[in-house]
């Protein structure tokens, strides 16, 4: 059964078949929220300081909260939106606002990290240095999300604005705090975090808009072959990122597991040796082997012999070849009974 002439011509029945009118409502409310004004700035001005202080406080409520008043969504739904129409005015302007916006935050940022040089950094900025293919996946959907709010009735964009924006705001601030104190590496981290959300959430937003019908005309073809460029920028864009991420993302949960299935079998060997106990474990890569450094508290200074033989059950457990480095921390034992292990006090090693 075919839908009334009057609902086909309003997009009734199809979300993401809209009017004309509505179209051209959404186009002057992203050219709105994509305008590079002194507001926008001291927005964005002030969800950096607020989502900075979190950050030192090691605060995700904090974070969440400031990115209320965070005002870097808009020029990527511009650009979205003009990739998607060919309108090269709008993406340029949308282009120019985003840049500088990102600029202002990194800025602001980077006074946090010199102003607050002392204070130590916690968990929620070394969150945002080792990007993933899950964030990558998460800001597609955000944009996707956030483009259809503009067109839904019913729907408001604020909730997903914001959580679109917490993708944006503290992985820029988080750049800035580290550059402050010369940590290159993590800051490259999360500038890479910002860009793999910059560019997932306006391939999904685009996507959405073009199945919105926001399209260029058929028949203007000079319009249709001068938006192809910019087109392939975005989709190769997103296409290097997803496979860079995928790359870490898969590197990330090898070195996890393995350092999961070490673990146990050190603890398992660790067993036979009285009053031995692994505190502390660490993985580092080396040109064709891994390094395991495990820090063990022990009444005694572990042999060499020990030594080995955890190594050997190391091996087996890895699949592969380990140097293990063990760190003996001399350690005393006791109970409410007395001394259980201590340096003068061992039982019988079998």
């Amino acid at each position: 059964m075919s839908l009334p002439a009057s609902l086909r011509a309003t997009g009734a029945g199809d979300p993401l078949r809209i009017s004309d009118a509505q179209r051209r409502a959404t186009r002057d409310s992203v050219r709105s929220g994509a305008a590079l004004t002194g507001a926008n700035m001291a927005m964005n001005g002030a969800a950096t300081l607020v989502a900075g202080f979190g950050l030192f406080e090691n605060s995700p409520a904090v974070i969440i909260g400031a990115m209320l008043i965070a005002m870097l969504f808009g020029p990527i739904v511009g650009i979205a939106l003009g990739i998607a129409e060919a309108d090269m005015q709008l993406l340029r302007r949308s282009v120019v606002s985003e840049v500088i916006g990102a600029v202002w935050v990194l800025a602001i940022g980077f006074g946090l990290g010199m102003v607050f040089r002392d204070l130590p950094i916690g968990s929620e900025v070394l969150s945002r240095t080792s990007p993933g293919t899950l964030d990558l996946l998460i800001a597609l959907i955000g944009g996707m999300a956030g483009a259809f709010t503009y067109f839904a009735t019913g729907i408001s964009g604020v909730i997903v604005g914001v959580a679109i924006a917490t993708a944006l705001v503290p992985p820029l601030t988080t750049c800035g705090i580290l550059l402050a104190r010369g940590l290159t590496g993590p800051a490259a981290g999360a500038f890479l975090l910002f860009l793999a959300n910059f560019a997932a959430i306006s391939l999904g937003a685009m996507v959405v808009f073009l199945l919105a019908g926001h399209c260029p005309p058929a028949a203007d073809r000079a319009r249709r072959r001068s938006v192809v460029v910019p087109r392939m920028i975005a989709l190769a864009l997103f296409a290097l990122l997803s496979v860079h991420l995928t790359n870490t993302f898969r590197q990330t949960v090898g070195q996890s597991l393995l350092q999961t299935d070490i673990r146990t079998a050190l603890n398992r060997e660790l067993t036979k040796i009285p009053g031995a106990r692994l505190d502390e474990l660490t993985l580092e890569q080396q040109p064709g082997k891994t390094a395991v450094l495990a820090v063990v508290r022990s009444p005694q200074t572990l042999t060499p012999e020990q030594v080995a033989h955890l190594n050997d059950g190391v091996n087996a457990a890895a699949g592969t070849d380990v140097e293990l480095l063990v760190r003996s921390v001399i350690a005393v034992e006791v109970t409410r009974d007395g001394i259980r292990y201590s340096p003068d006090n061992l039982p019988a090693h079998r």
